[in-house]
């Protein structure tokens, strides 16, 4: 245990006691064996996810539930890294390497900080940086979009004369806005998105149905440029940081020596934005070309990306592929990719009938339930969404939120509630997480930035949570009950 805190070896073992022996614990009533074994790997692995890790955390929860008698190790297998939705995600970011490896992020980032319309003023200035993380953001993860933008940021802020630790209001206004901007436009798309893959996962396990890529994008798009534009005007008229300073921003420095852009930044940008396209197509071909709806159907999200994969591995520039396959491989954390799978399963199993979960907790849980009409279970649930994810990982999140509405919505609300419309609320809900270092690794990195102090940190969160909140209930929901 070298290594660890004391409160994580304490954690480590409750949460492994509870994920291999949970099953031995007589605490719920009317729940098979298999049932407590799988609600206590829940409280279990979440105990350790959230105070020691989701490495090798996630392997012994995998493990745990290969031994529960319904699933065994090949179900289990099957179910975790063997799903889908895993691999789709380690498509996702092998793909998004290409846009860092060949310098398109840098030069998209670049761009937007430096055309004309940026230096028209320093507001101007300040919306080009919140798109153009926006931008970037809604097709790499949110990690690597800080880690593009930090740099560039604190250029900025120094050459404006800003030092770190004098708590100033701009400077902690720009670095907050980093992962702001980058959780809000994570919900915007599954592309590279591991928490918004899970809120889909997550429908998938408890309803057998595929949530559509180009529906889900058509109602949390939307909805994410609503955020960041309330989230500008919060920054501009609520806390009214003193951009004078702005004046003497050097353009000319922040663009430096870029050159022309080059034949494998083309081609890798290229490719990237037909991968978009036929991800997009099989939705919104139902609405805009319903004769075509039949032939984009036929393709299955993984293909683009295989198939550009190989495209990037293949296609030489100066005798060197845009791509290699082993380049390609870096950015896919086999981590989050355990995590996810981990979290995939244990949402199958909540869904399994044989195991009896969701029966029981609607039984139980819904006792709690009655007279709550169906439009304020579903402002519950996303309220404990959006202020759940400010405290903790939105994984975890996600899956006691889903847990609990998902079985709900089936039963005693089914017909009042559409499971797609509770699902992208939760799912868009997990992803704005803005308020502390525990809920995501992009407010864990501008936290220990010394830029700004993590209270102040915490009250620009939470600001732009509370807004979030109120845009979901006043237009999420209504765009996603208008799109099913």
């Amino acid at each position: 245990m070298k290594g660890y805190k004391t409160y994580q070896i304490v954690a480590i073992v409750i949460g492994l006691f509870l994920c291999f022996f949970g099953r031995y614990i007589p605490v719920f009533d009317g729940l098979s064996p298999s049932g407590t074994q799988t609600l206590f790997i829940m409280i279990g692995g979440l105990l350790m996810w959230l105070l020691v890790g989701v490495d090798w955390t996630s392997m012994a929860v995998i493990f745990s539930m290969a031994l529960i008698p319904e699933v065994g190790m090949g179900k289990a297998a099957a179910g975790s890294l063997g799903n889908g939705l895993v691999f789709y995600l380690m498509l996702c970011f092998m793909l998004a390497e290409s846009l860092k490896v060949t310098g398109v992020a840098h030069r998209l980032a670049v761009w937007f900080l430096t055309c004309d319309f940026s230096r028209k003023g320093a507001w101007h200035t300040i919306a080009m940086i919140f798109i153009s993380i926006f931008v970037l953001s809604s097709g790499l993860s949110s990690s690597a979009t800080v880690m593009i933008f930090l740099p560039i940021l604190y250029e900025i802020i120094e050459s404006l004369g800003y030092t770190k630790g004098d708590d100033q209001k701009l400077p902690a206004v720009l670095i907050a806005s980093l992962p702001i901007v980058c959780q809000v436009a994570q919900s915007t798309t599954p592309i590279s998105h591991a928490m918004t893959l899970i809120g889909f996962s997550q429908y998938a396990s408890y309803t057998g149905q595929t949530m559509d890529f180009g529906q889900y994008v058509m109602v949390a798009l939307p909805m994410g440029i609503l955020v960041v534009v309330a989230w500008f005007l919060i920054s501009k008229f609520l806390l009214r940081p003193d951009t004078s300073r702005f004046q003497h921003l050097n353009y000319e420095a922040l663009k430096g020596d870029l050159g022309p852009i080059r034949k494998e930044e083309k081609i890798a940008a290229g490719l990237y934005i037909m991968v978009i396209f036929f991800w997009l197509a099989p939705g919104l071909s139902k609405y805009i070309t319903p004769s075509l709806a039949p032939l984009f159907g036929v393709i299955q999200q993984c293909y683009p990306p295989i198939v550009a994969l190989i495209l990037l591995n293949f296609i030489s520039v100066n005798g060197k592929p845009v791509l290699s396959y082993k380049d390609a491989l870096k950015g896919a954390p086999i981590g989050m990719l355990l995590f996810m799978g981990a979290l995939l399963e244990l949402g199958s199993i909540f869904a399994n009938k044989q195991i009896g979960i969701s029966a029981w907790m609607s039984t139980t849980i819904g006792s709690l339930c009655d007279g709550i009409s169906p439009i304020v279970f579903i402002i519950l649930v996303t309220s404990v969404a959006v202020i759940g994810t400010n405290f903790m990982s939105n994984a975890v999140t996600c899956a006691v939120c889903m847990s609990i509405a998902m079985p709900l919505v089936s039963t005693i609300y089914q017909g009042a509630i559409d499971p797609f419309v509770m699902a992208v609320m939760i799912t868009m809900g997990i992803n704005y997480a803005f308020a502390t270092a525990p809920a995501t690794p992009p407010v864990a990195i501008v936290a220990g930035s010394g830029w700004i102090k993590t209270s102040r940190l915490f009250n620009y969160g939470m600001t732009a949570a509370a807004a979030s909140l109120v845009l979901l209930f006043i237009v999420g929901l209504q765009l996603a009950q208008a799109i099913i």
